[in-house]
C-alpha cells in the first residue's frame, strides 16, 4: 500500500496568496527585482497600491548602467544599441539614441480607439475603447512586473528610468495599451512600446489618468499632458533603454498573474460548491474519506478530498448508505462521487502554473542581458514567453475541467430523474405553471460549451513573423486573455450553480421540517461551509428563497423599484465573486479546515518553501 506524504497543499497555496485591499491599501511595496508574488502584483494592479525600488536594486542598476557606455566607447557591437533590430541587426548606426527612439516609434504601431462616436453609423458593433484597450488593472500589472525586472540590475538602465515606471504607478498614470498585436516572441513589443511612449510623454500616446468618478472611470489625456498634470517628467532614452523597457514579457506575465490569482480562488469556491452540491442532492461523504485518497495519493485528490469531507461536517442532509440499501443506488453518481479525483489534477497543475509563473514576474526577461560582475553582455532569448503560455494553457483547461464538474452537479439538482426529490426546475410553486430554474439550467449549458471552446489551445497557432527573425513566438499574451475569458465564464457559471445551490438547500429544510407557512431557513440543517456560504447569500446579498410570488411581487422591489428576477440575483453572486468578496466565506472555510488538521489526519502536509 502507498505510504503519502504530499510535499505541498493547495490549501496553502490559496490562503498564502489572499490579500485584505483593507490592509493592503495601507503598505508600500518594496521592488527588489526577486520577491515578487502573485498577490503583490493583485495588490499594485487592482487595489492601488503604492510602490518603492530597494536601495539594493537601485545600487544594482546604477553598477549596470556604466557597462553599455564603456562597450560602445570601446567599439564594441551590441544589439538593439548601436545595432538595427530583429531580422535587421545587419544594419549599424553610432547614434546610439536615435536608434532607441526610431525603436519606441514604429512598435507603436497598435489600435487604441478614443471610444469617440464615427460619424457614419449611429450605433457600433462594440464598445471600442474595450475591444481595443486593455483594463488598467493589466496596464498596471504590467508596469510593475517591468519595473520589477529592470530593478534585476542586468538591462543596463539608468535607475531614472525605473524611477519614472514607479511615478506612473504611484500617481496612477496607466498608459492606454492595445488589447491585440503582441505575438509575445521577442517579448511584449508592440504592448510595451506605448507604456515607454507614455513615459517620454509623446503627444500621440494616450493614458488614462486624473480622478476616477463613483464608478471608477476615468479621462483619457494625452501623455505629454497626464506626465505634466502628474508632475511627472518625461524620460530621454539613452543607449539601449527603448529595448529595456520593450524587450520583455512583462504584459504577457502581468495578465496571466491577474487569471492565475482568480483561478486559484475558483478552484477553492469549486470544492466548496461541491460540498453544497452533496448536501443538495442528499449525497454521502463516504466517497471523501481519507482511506481513499490514502491508497491512492496524488497531492491534488487529498488536498480536496480532505477539504470537501471537512466542509460537510455538521450536515444532516447527507444519506448514509449501508450494505442493507434497496432499490436505491449505493452509491453517488460521478459528479459527486469522483469530485476530488476530477478537480485533484487540476489543482495540481495550478500549483505548476503557479511556480512558473512566480518565477516569471521576478524573471529579466530583455536581450541583451548586462552581466555587470563580469563586465560581460550576453545575447540570448529571455524574452521568450513559452514558460507563460504553458502556465495559462494548464490554467485554462483546468477552469474547463472545473466547469465540467459543476454543470454535471447543477443539472443534476434540475432534473427530477437524478435530483433525489427536488421537484423539477427546483419550484417551490405549482409546477403547471412554475419553470423557476429552467433558464438557470439552459445558461450554465451555454457557459459550459464556452468554457470548452477556450479550453483549446493557443500556442499550437504560431506564425513565422519579422523577416523569419521571429520563426518561434509564444502567443503568451493571446492565451493569457483568452484565460481571463475563461475565469470569467467559470465565475458566471458559479454564480448560477450557487444561486441554485442555496435554492435547493431551502427546498431539502422544507422536506425534512415538513411545512410551508414561513420563509425556510436550511442553516441548522447544514455543514461547515454550507452554513457559511448560504448565510452569505441570504444575509449579505440578501436573495431570499424563491419563487413566482416573489418575483412577481411588488413588495420585493429594490429600494430603487426594480422588480427582482432571477438574473438580479445571479448577477449579485457574480459580482461578489469577482470582487473577490464571496471568497472570505470561502478562504474562511479553508482556514477553518486547516485549523482542525493540525494535530494531526494521518497524513502529513507540508506547505510550498516559498510560503
Amino acid at each position: 500500500m502507498a505510504s503519502p506524504v504530499p510535499m505541498w497543499s493547495f490549501t496553502d497555496l490559496v490562503l498564502s496568496q489572499w490579500r485584505d485591499p483593507s490592509s493592503s491599501a495601507k503598505k508600500t511595496l518594496a521592488v527588489d527585482g526577486g520577491s515578487l508574488t502573485m498577490a503583490d502584483v493583485v495588490a499594485v494592479s487592482r487595489d492601488l497600491v503604492q510602490v518603492k525600488l530597494t536601495p539594493e536594486s537601485i545600487q544594482a542598476m546604477e553598477v549596470c548602467s556604466k557597462i553599455i557606455p564603456e562597450k560602445i566607447a570601446n567599439g564594441d557591437v551590441i544589439y538593439g544599441v548601436n545595432t538595427g533590430f530583429g531580422g535587421s541587426a545587419d544594419t549599424r548606426s553610432d547614434d546610439v539614441e536615435r536608434v532607441q527612439q526610431s525603436l519606441i516609434s514604429h512598435l507603436t504601431c497598435g489600435i487604441v480607439a478614443d471610444g469617440k462616436q464615427q460619424p457614419v453609423v449611429k450605433l457600433s458593433l462594440n464598445d471600442p475603447l474595450a475591444t481595443t484597450c486593455m483594463p488598467e488593472s493589466w496596464a498596471r500589472a504590467s508596469m510593475l512586473i517591468r519595473l520589477n525586472s529592470l530593478a534585476g540590475g542586468a538591462s543596463g538602465i539608468r535607475v531614472d528610468i525605473a524611477e519614472s515606471l514607479k511615478a506612473l504607478l504611484n500617481k496612477d498614470v496607466v498608459p492606454r495599451i492595445p488589447v491585440r498585436g503582441s505575438i509575445s516572441a521577442s517579448g511584449d513589443l508592440s504592448a510595451l512600446a506605448w507604456i515607454g511612449a507614455v513615459m517620454q510623454g509623446k503627444p500621440s500616446a494616450t493614458a488614462f489618468a486624473g480622478p476616477r468618478d463613483i464608478h471608477g472611470a476615468r479621462q483619457v489625456a494625452r501623455a505629454d499632458d497626464a506626465l505634466s498634470a502628474a508632475g511627472i517628467a518625461p524620460i530621454q532614452l539613452h543607449a539601449k533603454e527603448g529595448l529595456a523597457i520593450v524587450n520583455g514579457t512583462a504584459v504577457s506575465a502581468g495578465v496571466a498573474a491577474l487569471a492565475a490569482h482568480e483561478s486559484l480562488h475558483l478552484a477553492a469556491l469549486a470544492q466548496v460548491l461541491t460540498a453544497m452540491s452533496v448536501e443538495a442532492l442528499c449525497g454521502s461523504d463516504e466517497s471523501f474519506e481519507p482511506f481513499i485518497a490514502r491508497v491512492r495519493p496524488h497531492a491534488g485528490q487529498v488536498d480536496s478530498a480532505r477539504n470537501i469531507k471537512a466542509f460537510l461536517a455538521g450536515s444532516q442532509l447527507l444519506h448514509r448508505h449501508d450494505d442493507q440499501d434497496v432499490a436505491t443506488l449505493r452509491q453517488d453518481r460521478y459528479s459527486l462521487r469522483t469530485a476530488s479525483q476530477w478537480i485533484g489534477p487540476v489543482l495540481e497543475d495550478f500549483e505548476l502554473a503557479f511556480n512558473q509563473l512566480t518565477v516569471e514576474i521576478n524573471a529579466v526577461t530583455d536581450n541583451p542581458l548586462i552581466d555587470a560582475a563580469e563586465g560581460r553582455v550576453y545575447h540570448g532569448g529571455n524574452f521568450q514567453a513559452r514558460a507563460v503560455t504553458c502556465a495559462v494553457e494548464k490554467l485554462r483547461q483546468g477552469l474547463q475541467t472545473i466547469g465540467r464538474m459543476l454543470f454535471a452537479q447543477c443539472t443534476e439538482m434540475m432534473n427530477p430523474a437524478t435530483s433525489w426529490g427536488l421537484p423539477p426546475n427546483l419550484c417551490s410553486d405549482d409546477q403547471n405553471h412554475s419553470f423557476l430554474f429552467k433558464g438557470i439550467d439552459v445558461v450554465v449549458a451555454g457557459l459550459t460549451s464556452e468554457l470548452g471552446f477556450l479550453a483549446n489551445p493557443v500556442g499550437s497557432h504560431v506564425q513565422t513573423a519579422e523577416m523569419g527573425n521571429q520563426s518561434l513566438n509564444s502567443l503568451a499574451l493571446v492565451s493569457a486573455r483568452y484565460t481571463l475569458d475563461a475565469v470569467d465564464v467559470l465565475s458566471q457559471l458559479c454564480a448560477a450553480h450557487l444561486l441554485a445551490l442555496c435554492q435547493a438547500l431551502d427546498l431539502r429544510t422544507i422536506e425534512r421540517e415538513g411545512r410551508t407557512d414561513a420563509p425556510p431557513d436550511a442553516t441548522p440543517f447544514l455543514g461547515q461551509a454550507s452554513r457559511r456560504m448560504y448565510r452569505f447569500l441570504r444575509d449579505e446579498l440578501e436573495i431570499p428563497f424563491l419563487g413566482e410570488e416573489h418575483l412577481a411581487s411588488t413588495e420585493a422591489a429594490t429600494t430603487d423599484g426594480v422588480t427582482p428576477s432571477i438574473g438580479l440575483y445571479n448577477t449579485r453572486v457574480y459580482e461578489s465573486i469577482t470582487s473577490g468578496r464571496l471568497y472570505h466565506v470561502v478562504l474562511e472555510s479553508l482556514a477553518e479546515v486547516k485549523e482542525q488538521e493540525r494535530p494531526t489526519n494521518g497524513i502529513v502536509t507540508k506547505g510550498l518553501s516559498r510560503l
